[in-house]
């Protein structure tokens, strides 16, 4: 009894520990989100005018543009929003279902876009990155409908299966070809990545993609294979640290140019060149570590190295100075973003090795705040680019401000991929459970140990009533 006494004391004990590390890890990442907000707020008033640094030449060339969207850009964008952002991933969600209505859907999303594609060239200005990316969607649009009309009437029977998974594929790239065309299509309004920095331009914007489509993947997975993500039979790390390699693999190359001569004084590296070529190489060489420790290991061994890269990245950025005050704390924002996202990392992943998940079909609720986290990294990452910057300033955009636009983008696209997966689970009906809870699993375990002992019990009594020995070796 004393025992058992002991025994229960320590697990209460045990019990009030973990939940006082949870507490205080979620106390210091709400603390530290509090601080990245009120710290970019208290100095709005120096990121404007002259006190922001002395501006290039070129920052008068980054300004809203004066002439109004005509009638025929706005049906353009209207329809186009709505065909490759509500009809045709809603298609591609009835397709994964199995719903009968899909070819119809599909369908009448290909029509919408062809009209919106069409009002785009209507506006005009064809010689341009947006406008000549509209042809590849319009030739993807006939393919993917060509595919769905083929599988539907049953042309080609042979290679009906093969056919149905390239569709498929085609469908989730349909995703991405979209984000790519919306990117370009702010870029070309807005007249960014057009004087003279377009290997930055292009480097911030291929690692905030990155890390943004690795936010959705790791909530697709989330929702998919449950909590513990068992069926993707390798840790989330390994996924998140090929990312990482090759948005280091990008930084290192693409942001100030690593082979740049040093001949003259113009060309010798900044404290800036520097700093973001040696993120890219730890990124690359930290993620080459997360991949070899978690390439053969079990889904349920996670690794903290991705974390601690993002920790010590947001650090870097927190105090990472720039020519421009608004760019300083632009990239400021985007290191609190990612010590925030390594913070609730190591957070989800203490909880995962300690037990205190309950149902692992379901995720837990602290488990989306590195999807949103690692969205909002993607984001800051983007925004910080010296083009925006200067377009910011010049349009007396303070950085409190442009936070909040940033985390709401943010809140949109987790938003919009959530409910897109609801819309798969409503039609492909309900889940059946995967793996039993853990409260189920000990009252199964404590019953079969209970049937144990009295099977084992009924056994003595009959052979002590035939006058029998229980055990054969003691007879």
């Amino acid at each position: 009894m004393q025992q058992l006494y002991v025994s229960q004391r320590s697990n209460a004990t045990s019990n009030g520990m973990r939940h006082l590390l949870l507490r205080t890890l979620a106390i210091v990442a709400v603390i530290g989100s509090m601080a990245s907000v009120a710290s970019a707020h208290g100095d709005e008033h120096e990121a404007m005018g002259a006190t922001a640094g002395t501006l290039p030449d070129d920052a008068p060339f980054y300004r809203w543009p004066e002439e109004p969207m005509d009638w025929a850009l706005k049906v353009h964008l209207a329809l186009c929003l709505i065909a490759f952002v509500l009809v045709l991933p809603t298609a591609l969600a009835m397709e994964m279902a199995n719903n009968k209505f899909h070819p119809l859907v599909q369908i009448g999303g290909a029509l919408i876009g062809f009209l919106g594609i069409v009002f785009g060239w209507v506006h005009g200005h064809l010689h341009n990155a947006y406008a000549r990316f509209g042809w590849f969607m319009l030739a993807l649009l006939v393919v993917q409908t060509a595919a769905n009309v083929c599988f539907t009437l049953g042309i080609l029977k042979k290679t009906l299966a093969k056919l149905r998974i390239s569709y498929r594929i085609l469908g989730c790239l349909q995703l991405f070809f979209t984000y790519m065309a919306m990117l370009l299509g702010v870029i070309r309004y807005l007249n960014l990545c057009s004087q003279g920095h377009l290997g930055q331009c292009i480097s911030h914007f291929a690692r905030g993609t990155a890390l943004i489509y690795g936010s959705v993947a790791l909530l697709f997975a989330m929702r998919l294979f449950g909590a513990t993500m068992l069926d993707i039979r390798r840790p989330p790390e390994l996924f998140i640290s090929i990312i990482m390699m090759v948005v280091g693999l990008i930084g290192t190359f693409t942001e100030h140019n690593f082979f740049q001569s040093s001949d003259g004084p113009g060309d010798m590296w900044s404290h800036k060149d520097l700093q973001h070529t040696f993120i890219g190489i730890s990124w690359f060489a930290g993620g080459a570590l997360g991949v070899f420790m978690s390439w053969k290991a079990q889904p349920s061994n996670r690794t903290p190295v991705p974390s601690l890269i993002f920790i010590a990245t947001g650090i870097a950025m927190i105090i990472h100075q720039q020519d421009l005050v608004m760019s300083s704390h632009a990239h400021f924002l985007f290191g609190a973003s990612l010590v925030t996202l390594g913070l609730s990392t190591i957070c989800e992943i203490t909880m995962l090795a300690s037990g205190i998940v309950k149902d692992r079909d379901q995720p837990m609720g602290i488990q989306y705040l590195s999807v949103f986290f690692m969205c909002a990294s993607g984001m800051a990452l983007m925004g910080a680019n010296r083009d925006m910057v200067l377009f910011l300033i010049n349009s007396n955009v303070d950085v409190a401000t442009y936070g909040l636009i940033l985390m709401s983008f943010c809140f949109v696209i987790v938003f919009y991929f959530y409910v897109l997966l609801d819309v798969y689970f409503a039609m492909a009906g309900p889940r059946e459970p995967k793996y039993m809870s853990l409260e189920d699993a000990l009252d199964q375990d404590s019953q079969r140990t209970s049937t144990s002992s009295q099977t084992s019990t009924l056994n003595h009594e009959e052979g002590s009533k035939y006058g029998m020995s229980p055990n054969p070796l003691t007879a």
